[in-house]
Order: C-alpha cells, then structure tokens, then sequence
C-alpha cells in the first residue's frame, strides 16, 4: 500500500526507497512533531500518514528479530491510529457508496428503496451505458430524451414521436431479411427433398427419366428403400458428396470471417437502415438513432419494457 503525501507526489515515479521517498515528497522545512504542519504544502489531513512514514522510518533502523516487535512499535504509535483513519476514510470514498447506504457490507433498506425499477427512472449516465451495450430499451430512452430536449416537450409527447421514429426504421425490414429467408427456405427444402430422391422409388424413377437416363436395376432388385438408395446413389453421390464438400468450405470460410469481425450483408443492410433514419429524422441526435436502428431485429420489433 501506497500513502501519497504532498500535492506533487502523484507526477512523480515510483521510488525504490523509503529515503528517497521522503526526501521527494517532505518540503524543506524541519519535519519534527512541531513544525511538520507549517509547510504550504502540507495540510492537517497528511499529518496522519506522515507520521505513520517517520514511525517506518524509526523503526527501519533499528535491528529486530521478528516482525511481530515492529508492528508492535507501529501499534504503539500515537499517530498509527490516525494514518489508519485516513486510510480508510480514503478507502471508503473510492467505493462510490453514500455514507450509510451500506452496513456489513450489505444495502440498508432506505437505500435499496430508490433502486430505479423501469429504465425511464434511470439516470442518463446509466441510459448511456446500457446504449453502448445496445441494449433496445436504453436506446429507446436516449431518443425519448433527445426529443424532449430538442422539441421541448414532456415525456409522454416525445414517447409518442418515437413510435413514429420506430415505425420509420421498420420500412423495408422484410426486403432486408429476405436473403435469410431464402437461404433458410433452400436449405430445408433441400434436405427434405434429399429423402425421396434417393430412397422414393416412384420419384427416383421420375428424376433418372428427366435428368439421368440411365439403366436401372430390374424390378426385383428395387423392393425396398434400400435397394432403391443403391440404385440412385449412383448418381445421388456426386450430388450429395458435392454439396457437402461445398457446405464444408462455406461454414469454414464463414468461421474465419466471424474470427474476423466480418458479417458483410447483415453490417451493410443494417447501417444502410440507420442511414435511412438517420436522414428521415435530421434534428435528433445522430448517434442515438443509428444505435437504437442497429439493435432492432429484422424478424420483429422487441417487446420493450418500460
């Protein structure tokens, strides 16, 4: 633990010694018990600790055999008491928590009954926070309040210029998604289909006639699905070992991408959508609409809570 005394202690670097260390941070002037507080540099509030760096330094020069005789010499110290004060005093003030919010370590009741339960009761330091997270509710909050601020009106009235800014940022969302919903249709309809092409006798039949021609096993030889799935993986195989091998190479290519940061569509449609906003609502803050456009969803809105 580190005591800082003196106003310019904290430019200064570390120092490997306690002579260095007082020889920097102790004006010139004499440091004896009745002169150590006419220094300008010096303030009641660092007698404590500079006290408590004389009875280290006392207790440095003299030879003990155990560790136990020095802290029984600090102890023993009429300023030990108040350098521990001032430490914990500072330590305290570092937590952020209001004098008696916190007993034990544990909230009081009176303290626990202003916890802010709806993000409109939120502070705007901790609407921020959660914006930068992207969190839609706290994105909701700082356009709410933009607008309050910018048309000066209450909350109610901007709340209501907001429904209109989300239902301008979900125009053209179906046109967004619709390369999701083809690529998810195809790949269904590809695996199902997958069955019957090569286990279906009738359609086996019908696909060979329209895009194989070739010869097939005599009708004995085609009874049961498996000897059907022998029959047309003849030419299933090149098919179905392709599109594997291609699907392999995609989903490995779309792992370093995602190693990379990189999601080149949905990134493009989604600051084309908050441009899009952006220029349809120019007098609100730029920031608060891209962030609260980019954390929409594309299938449907969030169900926000208050």
């Amino acid at each position: 633990c580190t005591v800082r005394i003196g106003a310019n202690f904290s430019r200064q670097p570390p120092y490997g010694n306690l002579r260095a260390f007082q020889t920097l941070t102790t004006p010139k002037t004499s440091m004896s018990e009745n002169n150590e507080t006419k220094s300008p540099h010096m303030t009641p509030a660092f007698v404590g600790p500079l006290k408590m760096t004389n009875a280290i330094q006392s207790t440095s020069t003299v030879h003990y055999s155990s560790l136990s005789a020095i802290a029984a010499k600090l102890s023993s110290s009429p300023s030990y008491s108040n350098a521990t004060k001032f430490i914990a005093q500072t330590t305290r003030s570092m937590a952020g928590n209001a004098p008696g919010s916190h007993i034990d370590g544990k909230p009081t009741l009176e303290y626990v009954k202003g916890m802010p339960k709806t993000f409109a009761s939120m502070t705007n330091e901790q609407i921020l926070l959660f914006a930068e997270l992207e969190i839609p509710e706290a994105c909701r909050e700082c356009i709410v309040r933009d607008v309050m601020v910018v048309d000066n009106v209450e909350y109610d009235e901007a709340m209501k210029v907001f429904e209109k800014i989300a239902e301008t940022n979900r125009e053209g969302m179906t046109a967004a998604a619709f390369p999701f919903y083809l690529g998810m249709g195809v790949a269904l309809t590809a695996g199902y289909a997958s069955f019957p092409l090569v286990f279906h006798k009738e359609t086996v039949e019908w696909f060979n006639e329209a895009f194989v021609t070739s010869e097939l096993p005599p009708k004995e030889d085609l009874e049961t699905y498996f000897e059907v799935g022998a029959a047309s993986w003849e030419w299933m195989e090149p098919i179905l070992g392709h599109i594997s091998f291609f699907l392999l190479c995609m989903a490995f290519s779309r792992s370093q991408l995602q190693n990379l940061g990189i999601r080149p569509y949905y990134h493009w449609q989604r600051e084309r959508r908050s441009r899009l906003l952006i220029k349809s609502y120019p007098q609100y803050d730029a920031e608060f609409l891209a962030n609260y456009s980019k954390c929409d969803r594309l299938v449907e809105p969030h169900e926000m809570s208050p």
